[in-house]
């Protein structure tokens, strides 16, 4: 029996080291965006800030309240693990519904409007995701980009075979070949890129928000097992025992019997 109280005490005090580990790096990764992008901070950043504090408060409570058997601080702890694990199914349902429906949040992406007309980050990213997802624009494809179509737009060998590419003849930045009669064609990716942010944003949100669920769930029925675990040796200890009574007088007959 002590050997599995102190295995489930190792093995919730691991649980929040790593929880803890968990936050520190949303943390870390929240200062990142923050200094590489220096736009006004926007809710998903705060958010990220917010939760991985609370993440690292969290596991900080249970680990300290584990390594010296403080039952408040369990209890905390477990009424913080229900409240995270509510919040978090209650973000994930809705938009594992919402996931089939991707049309709904590309309707939305056409009020960014042109994209050479957005912010130098917004460009930026745009950029990235451009590179890295191989499609070109936000829902029209280049023409999202008007007349100054980046080179992250540009296809690839591979991809000129595989005819994901279409031929734009010029743009305004080189209009001054366009005049002298010189026809400067570039062959840039036809799939824009809404589709395939929406798809991927969801895939990963999903995962994340499910799977920090399923390990705010384990913290709840491993912080339940050591508090019933403490009370029932809090029980033990305040139960008298019966096996060895000390008295100055001798046991009592409850009843006397006469034989005839």
């Amino acid at each position: 029996m002590a050997n599995a109280s102190c295995l489930l005490r190792n093995l919730f005090i691991t649980f929040n080291v790593l929880f803890m580990i968990v936050g520190a790096v949303l943390l870390v990764l929240a200062i990142v965006i923050d200094v590489t992008y220096t736009a006004d901070k926007y809710n998903g950043l705060i958010g990220l800030y917010i939760f991985g504090a609370v993440t690292v408060v969290t596991a900080f409570i249970g680990a300290h309240g584990a390594m010296k058997n403080v039952k408040w601080m369990l209890v905390v702890f477990l009424v913080l693990m229900c409240v995270d694990c509510f919040s978090l199914l209650r973000l994930a349902v809705p938009l594992a519904v919402l996931h089939p429906r991707v049309g709904v949040l590309q309707e939305e992406m056409q009020s960014v409007g042109p994209l050479d007309k957005t912010s130098e980050d917004f460009q930026k990213i745009m950029n990235e995701f451009q590179s890295q997802l191989q499609c070109c624009g936000l829902v029209h494809g280049y023409l999202d980009w008007r007349g100054k179509v980046p080179e992250s737009c540009d296809c690839t060998s591979d991809e000129l075979l595989l005819k994901s590419c279409t031929a734009m003849d010029y743009d305004f930045e080189n209009w001054s070949y366009y005049k002298l009669g010189i026809k400067k064609t570039r062959m840039v990716r036809i799939q824009p890129c809404g589709e395939k942010i929406v798809h991927n944003f969801l895939d990963l949100l999903l995962g994340l928000l499910f799977g920090f669920a399923a390990l705010a769930f384990l913290g709840i029925v491993l912080s339940a097992c050591l508090i019933a675990q403490q009370g029932s040796k809090a029980k033990a200890l305040s139960k008298p025992s019966k096996i060895f009574s000390i008295s100055a007088h001798p046991p009592k007959y409850s009843q006397l019997y006469e034989y005839e």
